[in-house]
């Protein structure tokens, strides 16, 4: 598992660049997105093929960074960050979410303030459907095990009915979308068989749904843990060039993601690009506090919640809500002041918790950039 930072990264920590940045904070390296990038888009061949998820990104200088690549295919989780990738740029967005309710409304409203742009909503029942109450681009949302939204993959006749409703009602029948992340901690073996079937069954689905007289103009797969695999067995079927990906986390990768990559059959050359800052606030025997807790670098993907880069003798002892007990394994205790990089075990929630994000450009500076706020009230 390659947790190196790039030495650009690693330096911060002992440099003047972190003297007037307050703590916690996320800094990104952009060369080492830039990296990202590349390995990202070597895999897909085409970036039409990636349907870029924004809910690690987060900012309008990585949309400028994909859309000057060429990828031009988003998905948002949340009528927040739809609202601002349209507001960045982006023309063609998935909200990847059932919305309902006044999030309904908002999601109109965009639509009509953006009418150049391709703007797409989650759908997975006839319910959900009549809820919307102007017609729009629709995705059936299909559940191939995660068992959270979607439905289910071999249920043909509730899909031939759900677009028979979509039909009906007014609505456009885009395509399919399916999320596999109940795959991504299987072994690497299992994973690829377990990506096989899935493909298998959603090629039976989109026959069906063909036959049926309902076009399916895209099929929309994996996240960052199940993408690679997808592109090592995809069949070749009538919508092999309507397939798109959807990983998100690849930009700036985090512990969990570097593991998982490490575990793959062919592990990819992704490295970290994003880092917490923090300040010691406090020494103990052997320890120190900083001051980034579980608002700074969530829980939600397991422990360790986060590794330290620099200095990399100190490991994570407890959390609370504002602070992190580190232990000194070896070397130095770092002074009451001092900063911390630590690498989140996951990126996307701890993004998720700033106004903003810290940007280290080619040549040291740093830019501040806003981050989308994840509910259409912030």
């Amino acid at each position: 598992m390659n947790l190196e930072p790039t030495r650009r990264l690693a330096d911060l920590a002992v440099s003047s660049v972190l003297d007037g940045m307050p703590s916690p904070a996320v800094i990104v390296d952009e060369l080492a997105v830039e990296q990202n990038l590349a390995v990202t888009l070597a895999a897909m061949a085409t970036p039409d093929r990636w349907r870029a998820h924004f809910k690690t990104a987060r900012t309008a200088w990585a949309v400028r960074r994909l859309l000057t690549h060429n990828v031009t295919r988003f998905k948002a989780s949340t009528v927040g960050e739809l609202r601002f990738l349209l507001a960045s740029g982006a023309r063609d967005v998935l909200l990847a979410h059932p919305a309902v309710g006044p999030a309904q409304r908002e999601v109109a409203a965009l639509a009509a303030r953006f009418p150049d742009a391709m703007l797409s909503v989650l759908v997975d029942s006839v319910e959900g459907a009549s809820l919307w109450e102007a017609p729009m681009n629709v995705v059936i949302d299909i559940d191939t095990g995660m068992g959270r939204t979607g439905v289910p993959v071999g249920d043909h006749a509730a899909v031939r009915n759900l677009a028979e409703t979509l039909a009906r009602l007014g609505h456009r029948l885009v395509g399919v979308h399916a999320y596999d992340g109940n795959l991504a901690d299987l072994p690497p073996v299992e994973k690829q068989s377990r990506v096989e079937e899935e493909l298998a069954s959603i090629d039976d689905l989109v026959r069906e749904l063909t036959d049926a007289g309902h076009p399916v103009h895209e099929v929309v797969l994996g996240g960052s843990h199940t993408f690679l695999e997808i592109l090592a067995s995809w069949p070749a079927t009538s919508w092999s060039e309507r397939l798109t990906l959807g990983p998100g986390t690849v930009l700036y990768n985090d512990v969990r993601s570097l593991e998982r990559f490490a575990r793959a059959a062919k592990p990819a050359s992704y490295i970290p690009a994003a880092a917490v800052h923090a300040r010691v606030v406090s020494r103990g025997t052997g320890t120190v506090t900083v001051d980034a807790g579980l608002t700074a670098i969530q829980v939600d993907a397991g422990r360790p919640h986060a590794v330290a880069i620099s200095p990399p003798h100190l490991s994570v002892r407890s959390v609370s809500q504002e602070h992190l007990v580190l232990a000194c394994d070896a070397g130095p205790v770092p002074a009451i002041g001092d900063s911390v990089l630590l690498l989140p075990r996951h990126i996307d929630t701890a993004v998720a918790q700033f106004s903003c994000l810290y940007r280290l450009g080619p040549d040291q500076e740093v830019v501040r950039e806003p981050v989308a706020a994840a509910h259409p009230d912030q």
